[in-house]
């Protein structure tokens, strides 16, 4: 059993949340729903599979969390099956070394292992979307530029880590690695992967900024890129947000998936 208290607190926000969602997570840990796979020796290289019955017809979408690159379990994200399920999804989530025993490039190299653990059980040709919350959204724009994939989903990403909060940022970056290096406002490389990207109306605004201008940099380079706000939801809440109530929404999703065809 994986123990949930051997992370530092966070912000009482953020462990809030965090405790209610770990608990609407912990019936989809079980195998009634899940494959359950170790794709490395650390203990945070583990990986969810949703449903139990693959399709690998439909594709493959892999949920990263956020935490700031320093918090956060896979498990956080399990219940964003409830939603995905409505959709011929197959949902991944995977999870991988924290900071700041471990570095950006140690996280992207997680996320690429288990991009290729799924190949390897699933299939080489399968179709993926790479989604992300927070610094998970980071680490999701920064996979894609790894792996062939066929959409990107950004939540409340952070894009440009010099304007970030430094303690974070420090943590992952190392001597040849700058803030600069790993900021996607920055990257002059013309992505062609189509993005929806999200924010929420409720959270910092240094979110809102990033992600309006990020928007702003990427929305020409096609025209199945897309942008939502979420309306009346902080930023812990947005991956909460995402589900069948919220029709707006659901209607964005519903399209933008239909661009990917």
């Amino acid at each position: 059993m994986i123990e949930f208290d051997d992370q530092p607190p966070m912000s009482p926000a953020a462990d809030a949340w965090a405790e209610s969602v770990l608990i609407k997570s912990d019936k989809y840990r079980k195998g009634k729903y899940s494959n359950f796979f170790q794709y490395g020796p650390d203990k945070a290289q583990r990986i969810y599979a949703f449903p139990k019955q693959i399709d690998i017809n439909n594709i493959f979408l892999f949920n990263i969390h956020g935490g700031a690159w320093e918090f956060g379990y896979p498990e956080w994200m399990l219940f964003t099956y409830e939603y995905f399920k409505n959709y011929n999804l197959n949902l991944i989530v995977p999870g991988y070394r924290l900071a700041p025993k471990s570095k950006f490039k140690e996280q992207i190299e997680d996320i690429n292992n288990s991009i290729n653990f799924i190949k390897k059980q699933y299939g080489e040709n399968i179709d993926i979307i790479l989604a992300g919350h927070s610094a998970g959204a980071h680490l999701a724009y920064y996979a894609s530029k790894h792996n062939q994939i066929n959409g990107l989903i950004l939540s409340s990403g952070v894009y440009d880590l010099t304007k970030y909060t430094k303690k974070y940022v420090e943590q992952i970056i190392t001597k040849n690695i700058s803030s600069k290096s790993i900021s996607p406002i920055y990257d002059n490389e013309e992505i062609k992967i189509p993005i929806l990207l999200t924010y929420t109306e409720l959270e910092e605004q240094i979110y809102i900024d990033q992600s309006k201008d990020f928007y702003s940099k990427i929305k020409d380079n096609n025209n199945r890129n897309m942008i939502y706000t979420f309306k009346d939801v902080d930023h812990y809440h947005e991956p909460n947000a995402m589900n069948k109530k919220n029709v707006s929404w659901d209607k964005t999703f519903s399209k933008w998936l239909q661009k990917l065809a």
